[in-house]
């Protein structure tokens, strides 16, 4: 495996790279991977050229996505010097401003996709097997050595276990001998529970909704609900209890977890459920603050037509509207919401473009299934997509990896498209004999 890898050019080594740290590196990962998008920007082949022949030629299939982020990246340079001239510190502008930069590591994606088109295959099984060994290892040893970046407490080296959903997907769609991977789907089906993020599982649930009606595999769907179904009623039958992930708060066991589905409602719904009074009350707690946060962020952006227009510029002190000290004192910049994000800093204006660009993205995954036939692609994005209204996905650098990987999706398309047109021309060029014509 190590000659494999070594043998491989050096984009492709990059990008394996990235995917595999942000798997396990967090936000150190994270400022990496923006480190060598700075070197992308010297690469005309890989992003210049194919980025200005993408905008000159409209029927080429990159020419709506090349625009709508030409215009994305316009727009979050003139809201970072609109921040700037307002006041607002230089350093929280320019970290706001990651959230436009991100998408460009598509192409980066399709070109590595498009030489390799296993990638995301492979990606998604080495992913699958290590969580079944990472896992065990975190929870027995790694975990209780807080090794942190700099000694800060809040900044980890190692993450805890991620969820499971995006490996599970990924094995749904690309693996036809489903009892093969019994073990990752029973860790990584387990690792969704225990993570316990109520927008993971109804995302995990809308993209495999998505994926089994095109692909018509809904039978593979309930077989993965079934899974989780049964681990849940085992949970429940033996009464297994443990300790919750760092910051999850509560704790596992089938019981709380339907009391965390109910607390998004109310606290009061979810102590009916089972939930302890003091579990039930974290949970709708972080339902709250979100809720507030947003309601301040729209009675502060339509104070003035233009501030609803064009939002509160980069570098905005958006924490102060939670009315939370602690937030305050953090430096918090995502209200936990794409829409809130983008209106928040760029108003109206803002929002419409990250919609487009987004728009233009799942057309090329669309466009993907339909020439490949594989749809992992458009279900990560439908995933992610829906976490992102919930949670910090997009606007911070964590969202390189989702660009990365759907670029990886995408580029077998390209590679197809090639092929198709020389299998054509080569047909046109072959002599026509009389005996066909008569």
């Amino acid at each position: 495996m190590l000659k494999r890898f070594l043998a491989l050019d050096g984009w492709t080594k990059v990008v394996l790279f990235l995917l595999c740290g942000a798997l396990y590196l967090g936000k150190g990962a994270s400022y990496v991977s923006l480190a060598f998008g700075g070197i992308l920007l010297f690469s005309p082949r890989l992003l210049w050229d194919r980025w200005y022949v993408a905008l000159t030629r409209r029927r080429d299939p990159l020419n709506e996505f090349a625009w709508a982020l030409l215009v994305s990246l316009l727009y979050g340079f003139a809201q970072l010097i609109y921040g700037i001239l307002l006041g607002y510190k230089v350093v929280t502008a320019f970290e706001i401003l990651v959230f436009n930069i991100c998408p460009v590591y598509l192409f980066l994606g399709i070109w590595v996709g498009y030489l390799h088109q296993g990638t995301v295959r492979v990606y998604i099984r080495y992913t699958a097997w290590s969580l079944v060994i990472y896992t065990p290892l975190y929870f027995l040893l790694l975990g209780g050595m807080n090794l942190t970046v700099g000694g800060d407490a809040d900044t980890p080296l190692l993450f805890s276990p991620p969820t499971g959903s995006v490996p599970l997907l990924g094995l749904l769609a690309y693996e036809t001998d489903l009892a093969t991977f019994w073990l990752p789907i029973l860790v990584l089906s387990c690792l969704t529970i225990a993570n316990q993020e109520r927008a993971d599982w109804i995302g995990l649930g809308l993209a495999l909704m998505v994926w089994g009606k095109l692909s018509k595999k809904i039978n593979r769907v309930f077989a993965v609900l079934g899974t989780i179904t049964v681990v849940l009623a085992i949970a429940a039958l033996i009464d297994l209890r443990l300790p919750a992930i760092a910051g999850r708060g509560g704790e596992l066991s089938a019981r709380e977890t339907v009391a965390r589905l109910a607390g998004a409602i109310s606290p009061q719904l979810a102590e009916d459920v089972g939930g302890t009074a003091a579990n039930s009350s974290f949970y709708y707690g972080t339902v709250y603050w979100r809720e507030h946060w947003w309601a301040n962020i729209r009675q502060e952006v339509t104070k003035d037509p233009g501030t609803l227009i064009f939002g509160l510029g980069y570098g905005y002190p958006l924490a102060v509207l939670t009315g939370n000290a602690g937030t305050v004192q953090q430096g918090t910049r995502s209200p936990h919401s794409i829409f809130y994000f983008t209106l928040a800093y760029s108003g109206v204006i803002g929002v419409l473009i990250f919609f487009w660009l987004e728009i233009a993205v799942v057309r090329l995954l669309y466009r993907t299934f339909k020439v490949t036939g594989q749809i992992f692609g458009l279900g990560y994005f439908v995933y992610t997509l829906f976490n992102a209204f919930f949670g910090n996905v997009l606007e911070t650098p964590f969202a390189i990896a989702f660009y990365l990987i759907l670029g990886l999706c995408i580029g077998p398309m390209f590679r197809q498209l090639d092929s198709d047109s020389r299998d054509a021309r080569a047909a046109l060029a072959e002599p026509v004999h009389t005996a066909e014509l008569v």
